[in-house]
């Protein structure tokens, strides 16, 4: 749908979906976007209460044109949206071969807020007395938090990340006086 043949009601709509857009929702109210889009309000008072009226009935004209600028806006966001994951799936390679965890954490972290991941719990419970090795185990804690299908660079970093833990519980039990014992099944 091309811009509304009607400038003010274009204008009316374009503020309208700035509105929606900037999260800020007084930003653009209904009758501050009549009034600013060049519609009189009829009335003196504060709180332009003709303005709310008329835009209520202005909006429900053009609400096809702000859902169509909210539709192009989505487009051009999901595009913009495939481009930061790209690059940050290239920085997160990056961070792996040289074995910066914390910068590899955050782009992860970067990417799932980007995907709109980053508010969804996806744990899903695990059963690890069924896993045969370290990789199997590694599989299954990663698919547990979420990744489907873990590369083989994922399962030995959660190995190693797995050594890394079970290093610092054996320094702390040491601390505290305790043998490990260990099974000789």
């Amino acid at each position: 749908m091309p811009a509304l043949a009607n400038p003010r009601h274009e204008r009316f709509a374009q503020l309208i979906f700035q509105g929606l857009i900037s999260g800020e929702p007084k930003l653009y109210s209904q009758s501050r976007a009549y009034i600013d889009a060049g519609y009189p309000a009829r009335d003196t008072d504060r709180n332009h209460r003709s303005a709310q009226a008329s835009s209520s009935r202005l909006l429900s004209r053009v609400i096809h044109r702000v859902r169509e600028l909210q539709a192009i806006t989505a487009k051009q966001t999901a595009e913009s949206a495939d481009k930061c994951v790209r690059e940050l799936n290239e920085v997160l390679q990056e961070a792996r071969a040289d074995k910066a965890h914390s910068a590899a954490v955050s782009a992860i972290a970067t990417k799932a807020k980007i995907l709109g991941l980053s508010d969804q719990q996806q744990y899903v419970a695990t059963d690890l007395n069924q896993a045969n090795s370290m990789q199997d185990i590694a599989r299954r804690l990663l698919q547990s938090i979420g990744l489907r299908e873990p590369d083989d660079a994922s399962i030995a970093e959660a190995i190693e990340l797995n050594d890394t833990f079970v290093q610092g519980l054996e320094r702390i039990a040491a601390a505290a006086g305790c043998t490990i014992e260990q099974d000789d099944d």
